[in-house]
């Protein structure tokens, strides 16, 4: 004797109920993954930072905004090691160190606050700036024109080859994503030998008699 199995329509609603709440459960789950590897990963980066995001008094603070793909980098890699996105409240000068070697370094993503100034190599360390990516031959100023999103943070510690590596540094920098459409009065300078003599460092001598 057959017997059959027969499932009325409440009994079926309430297993497609159940399967839909497995389902539910289960994505719930990987996302809560995908999220906290996300965090594990963001301490990552932020555990080598030596610096924070400092304020500025011309710019706006917009804790929800996306933060590009690219910008915060791993150790070793460049970029910033930490940032934040602030929006210009009004004009801010900027400044640029580039390439006169390629006229589209000029206006390029990143920028200081202050003018570069003191020795090159100290410039660079702080900047993070591998040789390879720019002689830093030229110089331009302009204003940020106020509205304009930027990022800002300390720098990331950038493997320049396999005989050295720039450290993560304090010092913030400003990502600006088009410059070419954000920034105003600018002004170009050249480059130019400044040599000076480096401090003698005294050796004091010692009476052999009192040693």
């Amino acid at each position: 004797m057959q017997h059959k199995l027969h499932i009325t329509g409440n009994k079926r609603l309430s297993v497609r109920a159940s399967i839909l709440a497995i389902g539910a459960i289960l994505l719930s789950a990987c996302a809560s993954s995908d999220l906290a590897t996300q965090k594990v990963n963001s301490q990552q980066v932020n555990a080598h930072c030596v610096g924070q995001v400092d304020q500025h008094s011309n710019l706006k603070l917009l804790p929800n905004a996306h933060i590009p793909e690219g910008v915060v980098q791993p150790v070793g890699q460049g970029g910033l090691c930490t940032a934040q996105v602030f929006v210009a409240t009004e004009d801010v000068t900027i400044w640029r160190a580039w390439n006169s070697e390629y006229n589209g370094s000029k206006l390029g993503k990143w920028w200081t606050f202050n003018k570069p100034l003191g020795s090159i190599s100290k410039y660079r360390r702080e900047n993070v700036i591998c040789p390879s990516y720019s002689p830093l031959d030229m110089l331009v100023s302009c204003k940020l024109k106020a509205g304009t999103e930027v990022v800002i943070g300390p720098g990331q510690s950038a493997q320049c080859s396999e005989y050295f590596t720039y450290p993560a540094s304090k010092t913030n920098q400003i990502y600006v994503a088009d410059a070419k459409n954000s920034v105003t009065e600018c002004q170009t300078y050249d480059g130019r030998f400044s040599w000076q003599t480096e401090p003698t460092q005294k050796v004091q001598a010692t009476d052999s008699k009192l040693q």
